[in-house]
């Protein structure tokens, strides 16, 4: 059903809902929280409204992101504002700490991430405010950090992420990409302890694949390369993006996404080094859906805990690492360890992909 401005309260705002991660995180959240009544936030009434018949217990409204409120009137109440839309005035985020309610972002770039902080330090007691424009919504760091608890001393943490050029990531998330690209260097990483821009031929790196091909990448500056810095005091920690063919479409299956961990270190006196993969066959939208709804069911409280006070949050400091990842699994996600990567897994290499440019 299509609401204009009369909803009830304790319902989600999805501002960006008839998106196509949009559409997912509400996938996930029903399958999830059925009872959980939600508003479909979109430009587009008509297509928030298709989406909130698809997702049962939701009713559309019609938001507008320049304006105070996302436009929505005084009698629109909500339990948490979740900001799936690039909204470069913030007034989802002004919106949540006047209503007092968590707040989430998957659009604040690391390069961009400014106003977010300012606004928070100034109003830091009004509402939770949980940044995760992580690699797919945290996905990455929760990988990362669970591979990091065999070690005593992390002194390198290499991200790598394979988008299937095939994968439909949607218009919105394009226009973040171009964003990011073109109003910052092309990736920021720690490199010896200190945070350091890549450009130019120090931007190119490699990724190995699920099936063992050795892809070229190009570095990127993601949320995970600052938070894995943060947690595990590692000095050196990169992030690099490969798009084009993933295992699982070059094996004849679906379109997937692929992230790889690589950790050096030392444990028990020796060094260390261990390799983990992450394979999603249902693709990058609904891998961020996912992540999306795992973090708003924490700072909710909707996971058997109790809802987070008004502070600033990343997804790490959210949620249990084994409890994401297990999550994850459920829905379908494979995570291969150093000892439990299957022999099928691996299959003859050929010519490497084309990768993403950031110049």
């Amino acid at each position: 059903m299509i609401l204009e401005n009369k909803v009830a309260l304790g319902q989600v705002l999805f501002a960006g809902g008839s998106g196509l991660v949009g559409r997912a995180a509400l996938k996930w959240f029903r399958e999830r929280h059925p009872s959980v009544r939600v508003l479909v936030g979109g430009r587009n009434l008509q297509a928030a409204g298709e989406v909130a018949q698809e997702v049962g217990a939701a009713e559309a409204v019609a938001i507008d992101i320049d304006k105070p409120h996302l436009g929505l009137g005084d009698d629109v109440t909500v339990a948490a504002v979740v900001m799936l839309a690039p909204e470069a005035g913030l007034k989802g985020l002004s919106y949540a700490q006047d209503l007092g309610v968590p707040y989430l972002n998957i659009n604040a770039a690391l390069t961009e991430s400014g106003p977010e902080l300012a606004m928070f330090a100034h109003r830091a007691t009004a509402a939770p405010v949980v940044l995760t424009s992580h690699w797919m919504a945290g996905a990455a760091t929760f990988l990362a950090l669970n591979s990091a608890k065999g070690f005593e001393i992390v002194q390198s943490i290499r991200l790598g992420a394979i988008v299937d050029e095939k994968d439909p990531v949607g218009p919105a998330a394009l226009e973040d990409m171009e964003r990011v690209h073109g109003a910052a260097p092309p990736a920021m990483i720690f490199e010896g302890g200190r945070r350091v821009w890549l450009s130019g031929d120090a931007a190119k790196g490699k990724v190995e694949s699920v099936d063992g091909r050795s892809l070229d990448a190009t570095a990127f500056s993601t949320f995970d390369t600052v938070s894995l810095h943060a947690a595990t005091g590692a000095p050196n920690v990169r992030f690099d993006l490969v798009n084009g063919e993933s295992s699982s479409r070059r094996q004849g299956g679906e379109a997937a996404t692929e992230i790889v961990v690589e950790i050096e270190g030392e444990a028990d006196g020796r060094t260390k080094r261990s390799r983990s993969m992450l394979e999603f066959k249902h693709g990058t939208a609904s891998l961020t859906g996912l992540s999306v709804v795992l973090s708003l069911a924490s700072v909710l409280g909707l996971n058997d805990r109790s809802p987070s006070r008004p502070g600033l949050y990343l997804p790490e400091l959210l949620s249990d690492t084994k409890w994401f990842l297990d999550e994850l699994r459920s829905a379908g996600a494979t995570i291969y360890e150093d000892s439990k990567i299957p022999d099928s897994a691996i299959v003859p290499s050929v010519s490497q992909t084309a990768c993403i440019q950031t110049e």
